[in-house]
């Protein structure tokens, strides 16, 4: 009998796609090579880089509609009394993608429709998943990821209506968004990480997360220009140097929450099931940017908290089996 092949794994190739867009064309292309590019290998990277662009954009979109349809479909994603205003938010939000995805002429109003829009589906999800059956670090990791988005989307229209602040609202609320979103990448392995029932898992968990750590460290002690460059251009977070003790100490914190994430996502990637799903989603968000104002990291994101959502779902029992005693 032929042996199946797997199937394909398009959540798993769209985080392939979107760390590939993100060293190819968010970092390699923007800032490390010219403008114009004259060699035969400078174009090919260039058009390399707009290809996996693409190719993630698109791959972004249909894994987003699918996702957004499949919570419709289920309970524990999307709340029931809310489906119909799901059903019109992520049509308009999948549109305005599209429209971006596809190079398509839009303006500035455009991406703020984009990202209010963005926001509400995280919102929703937020909303359903705390209805649904999920363990109570399932919960708070998701919320956690997922609750930035909404702060800044809200500080983002309340600017847009010129609203007045009689304090420095906004700047804070950004603030404690970032904050929030370290916090959630440094605690992924304790809330995300499946349960310890080897000691392999453990040994592996411990390695990945030492490895990671090591590895960041000793890229910002000796190349601390190439990491800002790569932080400010590929995710859009600004390190301004190591001068001071505050400044030594955001660094550490950053390089503390990539490897917590890393790790996490490793340590689910490794288990079959729904914790791979969230392995992958954490990936996703680690590929993203806090730029949600494009499409593509607006795509990313949606889809890895969908991963998260439906990849921490409890397993189905099985239906139990009948008792010999009680005659059929």
């Amino acid at each position: 009998m032929p042996r199946r092949l797997p199937a394909l794994n398009l959540t798993a190739l769209l985080a392939f796609s979107a760390f590939a867009d993100l060293a190819l064309c968010r970092v390699l292309n923007a800032a490390f090579l010219p403008t114009h590019p004259s060699t035969l290998d400078q174009r090919l990277l260039v058009n390399l880089g707009s290809f996996v662009s693409n190719l993630a954009g698109v791959l972004g979109l249909v894994l987003a509609a699918s996702g957004i349809w499949r919570g419709l479909t289920a309970d524990q994603i999307f709340p029931r009394s809310v489906r119909i205003t799901v059903s019109t938010v992520g049509l308009f939000f999948c549109a305005l993608a599209a429209m971006g995805v596809l190079w398509l002429g839009v303006g500035p109003r455009y991406q703020i429709h984009l990202r209010i829009s963005h926001s509400f589906l995280v919102l929703f999800l937020l909303l359903g998943i705390w209805r649904g059956r999920r363990s109570l670090k399932a919960k708070l990791a998701i919320t956690m990821f997922a609750l930035p988005i909404v702060l800044e989307a809200a500080v983002v229209f309340c600017q847009r209506m010129s609203w007045s602040w009689s304090w420095s609202g906004p700047a804070a609320i950004v603030r404690i968004a970032h904050a929030l979103t370290w916090v959630a990448m440094g605690a992924a392995p304790a809330l995300l990480a499946p349960p310890v029932r080897r000691p392999r898992q453990l040994a592996w968990a411990v390695a990945s997360a030492v490895t990671l750590s090591a590895a960041m460290g000793v890229a910002v002690a000796l190349r601390f220009d190439v990491v800002q460059t790569v932080a400010f251009y590929g995710l859009h977070v600004d390190l301004t140097g190591l001068a001071s003790s505050a400044e030594r100490l955001y660094t550490a914190a950053l390089v503390v929450a990539f490897a917590g994430l890393g790790s996490a996502a490793l340590s689910c990637l490794t288990v079959a099931g729904g914790h791979r799903l969230v392995g992958w989603g954490l990936l996703l968000l680690a590929a993203s940017s806090q730029d949600l104002s494009s499409p593509k990291t607006a795509l990313f994101t949606l889809c890895g908290l969908l991963a998260m959502a439906l990849g921490s779902l409890p397993a189905r029992s099985s239906a139990p089996l009948p008792d010999p005693r009680v005659p059929a």
